[in-house]
């Protein structure tokens, strides 16, 4: 049997393009404010223009540990996203927290 040779596979661009986190975080900072205690805004992508965001808060320390923070997410919202990266379309929708 001959030994055929075949070109790697082409990695596909158009997915490294359509993640806009960035773009997305700085969006809904914009739109919600930044709430005190704000630990990190997780930025998730799903499927078809669609992200879900976390944002994680700092809860207020009860001097049980000195050692471990504890953080729980303060917001969340679902996401539908254009291919530009700009939110369309938001479930609860974005207020100012």
């Amino acid at each position: 049997m001959a030994k055929v040779d075949q070109a790697a596979p082409q990695k596909d661009d158009s997915a490294a393009e359509s993640d806009h986190t960035e773009t997305i975080k700085s969006q809904i900072l914009e739109k919600t404010g930044r709430p005190p205690g704000l630990e990190r805004v997780e930025v998730c992508r799903h499927h078809n223009g669609n992200y879900r965001v976390n944002m994680w808060e700092k809860l207020e320390s009860t001097g049980d540990s000195v050692f471990s923070t504890r953080v729980h997410i303060g917001a969340s919202y679902y996401l539908k996203v254009s291919d530009s990266g700009e939110i369309v379309r938001s479930n609860p929708p974005l207020t100012k927290l």
